[in-house]
């Protein structure tokens, strides 16, 4: 596979389809040149190794960006601005800033366009799409506290979604309540409670994934028998579709999940976004480590998922 254009390194190697991407991000001299669109000054965009062959999925780190938050906030349209001052919470605030700022770099860099004039539409449950010559081009978004995840897919509608195993969850009762039969019961049979959470959570997230990609909401998707990963036929509302998941390496203490609409995920590549301020050398790409050995698990990414406690049940986050 060709090294993406200005990178300095590639190392890939490959665990049960998922190629871990090792990119050594361009070194350009001097700060950025202003933005020809715009006029500000942007983080250089990251090293993209042409179009997915078949779901890219980035982790974008939300913190410590100190003098990066200003460029990446010119990236932002009006929309994106105005919804950053309403955050009353600055932390929060910055990390919204951060994640659609990264969310433009990115895939800016896949249509070869500035950022700034990357423009979207959102569906009734908040699904992000391209309008016109660009509508192929489906990704979908996951945030919370200090880490995101965007997943790219050029094949098919995608769906991303991270979870935190809440250790105060009721997951049996829970799952007797909102989930079929034989997850219910899956979930009963674990031998602790943590276990029995981390079968819970894994559960919402294969849904959540699902109801992502279909542009739906997690009431609708509750239903739906995820049990195990691989193909997952839609029931009640979601009757007729199909959808392909598989679950993502995570830390302990999370589950993650990636879900492909009416489509097989042919193949999975793992980018981990990185951001600097403009300076004498800015760097652009700070990538995951690959696995040291042919068929070992790749690296975990580290996703986090915040959640208040006042919710009965994991709620459905927009994919925006």
């Amino acid at each position: 596979m060709p090294a993406p254009v200005g990178a300095d390194a590639v190392a890939v190697s490959t665990a049960a389809g998922v190629t871990v991407r090792t990119v050594g991000g361009a070194q350009p001299r001097g700060a950025p040149p202003p933005c020809p669109a715009c006029g500000a000054v942007h983080p250089p965009p990251p090293a993209v190794a042409g179009p997915p062959p078949g779901a890219d999925v980035w982790r974008i780190g939300l913190d410590g960006a100190g003098d990066a938050l200003g460029p990446v906030a010119s990236l932002l349209d009006i929309r994106e601005r105005e919804r950053a001052a309403r955050i009353r919470d600055r932390l929060s605030a910055d990390r919204y800033v951060l994640t659609h700022g990264a969310v433009r770099t990115i895939l800016g860099s896949y249509l070869r366009i500035a950022g700034c004039t990357v423009h979207w539409s959102a569906g009734r449950h908040g699904k992000p799409a391209f309008d016109g010559p660009l509508s192929h081009w489906q990704w979908s978004l996951s945030r919370s506290a200090e880490h995101a995840l965007l997943a790219v897919c050029l094949s098919a509608p995608v769906g991303v979604d991270i979870e935190r195993v809440d250790e105060q969850t009721p997951a049996v009762a829970l799952a007797a309540r909102f989930l079929p039969l034989d997850e219910a019961a899956s979930v009963a049979a674990q031998e602790t409670p943590h276990a029995a959470r981390v079968a819970y959570h894994r559960l919402l997230s294969r849904k959540e994934a699902c109801v992502k990609a279909s542009g739906g909401r997690l009431l609708d998707g509750l239903r739906l028998n995820v049990l195990t990963p691989g193909t997952v036929h839609g029931t009640g509302a979601l009757a007729g579709r199909r959808w392909q998941l598989r679950d993502l390496s995570a830390p302990p203490g999370f589950v993650a999940t990636l879900a492909v609409l009416d489509d097989e995920v042919r193949g999975l590549r793992l980018f981990d976004w990185g951001r600097r301020a403009p300076g004498p050398e800015p760097g652009n790409f700070r990538p995951p480590a690959p696995s040291s050995a042919a068929g070992q698990t790749p690296r975990s990414l580290p996703f986090e998922f915040q959640r208040s406690p006042a919710e009965p049940w994991p709620r459905g986050e927009c994919s925006r």
